[in-house]
């Protein structure tokens, strides 16, 4: 994936998320992408505030009812915090209330919908870390809350049982209020940060054999994708072998604009182009638990809409394919290399799918003489491009040409090559051994192919000639 971005995902929003087009194939509308967002955090002393779902607890959190100093205060937003992690993992909605201004009437409102929603997710942990004060209140919103009102820069971590060997962590900026000489929680927008898909509404979870699908979507979109799940898992196993953790999470929101608003935007700029998608911790950051993250699949709903059957495990295939290779990665693959192999995973075994029908656009422009002369960087999967179709199919066909000319095993050996491994629960992995850093694409290229990254663009480039005049 083309997306790689700094430990503090909240501090701005990502870039345009690169995806496959719709093209001129029979296939228009799907479109693959990964985006790979970042959920570590950055700030000064953290004061942790717990809990797991086995011995979760709610704690006494009176606020002190003079002022507070700065100690003090992060202390009963500490205790507040905590109190409520414990409501969350009991599911207890009025817990979850209990935390929050009864004043803030919108804001509870929503509060009740995410408690309901998260009670349904299978939570194996659900914890806030205080990193400190966050952006000061206009004087509008503090005339509203009061002269005591502020700001926290707080880190929700949090874990899905069965599946985060590690936590997925989220930057919140949560506004605070002394009420009655107690702190409470008024509102989640006057500073920085991401929703999860049970802060956009009320949300339905379905699980699959291999697959929790959590979304805002109707039901009978996410049992859909759930069968779609457990099925690309299957094919996903049968090419990249079970050293990954083997079960994945798939975000459904209700509509694009929803989708937009998990991926941190502000616009919907880029992502008509995008079926789906995956999201994750950026493997080169240093973040905490970085390397043994489970990444997310999110949909978009109205890609979905322009996908048959095929198209739709086709895409769900893709996307499982990324979360496996990420797991326990230390960084990502060149781009085309982890999209054509993607790729090459989703087409595996669909005998309906030759190069002629899905590269079609590529193959024609290779027969007028419009064909690319170099694998494609990472500009040429930009979604904010026209048509980025030949983009994926030129990774597709050169991740095929490896296979082809090297073997399969030679293929999946330059994917973890390049993308380093750490060791993975859930089984045992094939290819680098566990720990190794990853090596530059033009040193790997040699190493397990014995050939130099020239002689291997060139064998494509005669592979691209090869399949242009069969399809022609």
């Amino acid at each position: 994936m083309a997306e790689r971005r700094g430990p503090a995902e909240a501090l701005g929003p990502p870039a345009d998320a690169p995806g496959r087009p719709r093209g001129r194939t029979r296939l228009a509308g799907l479109v693959l992408a990964a985006v790979l967002g970042a959920s570590g955090c950055q700030g000064g002393a953290v004061l942790e505030a717990s809990a797991t779902a086995s011995t979760a607890t709610a704690p006494t959190s009176t606020a002190r009812a003079a002022a507070a100093t700065t100690a003090e205060r992060e202390d009963a937003l500490r205790q507040l915090l905590d109190e409520r992690a414990s409501a969350v993992l009991a599911g207890d909605v009025e817990g979850v209330l209990a935390t929050t201004d009864p004043a803030a009437t919108a804001f509870r409102e929503r509060q009740a919908d995410t408690a309901r929603g998260l009670a349904r997710v299978p939570l194996g942990s659900w914890s806030y870390e205080v990193q400190g004060e966050g952006p000061g209140l206009g004087d509008g919103r503090r005339a509203e809350l009061g002269p005591d009102a502020w700001v926290a820069d707080v880190v929700l971590s949090y874990r899905v049982a069965g599946v985060d060997p590690v936590d997925q962590r989220r930057q919140q900026s949560l506004t605070v209020v002394r009420r009655d000489g107690r702190w409470l929680l008024a509102g989640d927008a006057d500073g920085p940060g991401r929703p999860d898909v049970w802060d956009l509404g009320p949300v339905d979870v379905v699980e699959g054999r291999r697959t929790l699908v959590v979304g805002t979507a109707e039901r009978a979109v996410l049992e859909q994708q759930a069968a779609l799940g457990d099925a690309a898992a299957e094919r996903v196993d049968a090419v990249w072998g079970t050293g990954w953790p083997r079960r994945t999470v798939v975000l459904v929101p209700a509509d694009q604009s929803q989708l937009a608003r998990l991926l941190g935007r502000d616009d919907e700029t880029g992502l008509a182009q995008v079926a789906a998608l995956t999201t994750g911790v950026d493997r080169s950051s240093g973040a905490p638990g970085a390397a043994g993250a489970v990444d997310r699949v999110l949909v978009n709903p109205a890609g979905l809409e322009v996908l048959g059957d095929l198209g739709r495990a086709v895409v769900l295939t893709h996307e499982t394919t990324h979360v496996a290779v990420r797991a326990g990665a230390a960084a990502d693959p060149p781009l085309w290399l982890s999209e054509g192999f993607a790729d090459l995973v989703a087409y595996s075994g669909e005998a309906d799918l030759p190069p002629r029908v899905v590269a079609q656009d590529l193959l024609a422009d290779v027969r007028a003489g419009r064909g690319p002369s170099g694998l494609p960087d990472e500009t040429a999967f930009d979604a904010a491009r026209e048509d980025i179709a030949p983009a994926y199919s030129s990774a597709w066909l050169a991740a095929r040409t490896v296979e082809q000319r090297y073997g399969r095993p030679a293929l999946l050996e330059l994917v973890r090559t390049t993308s380093g491994r750490t060791p993975v629960e859930g089984g045992s992995d094939r290819g680098a051994e566990p720990g190794a850093a990853p090596v530059p694409l033009a040193q790997a290229v040699p190493q397990v192919l014995g050939v130099d990254l020239a002689v291997l663009e060139q064998q494509w480039l005669e592979d691209l000639a090869v399949l242009a005049g069969e399809a022609g």
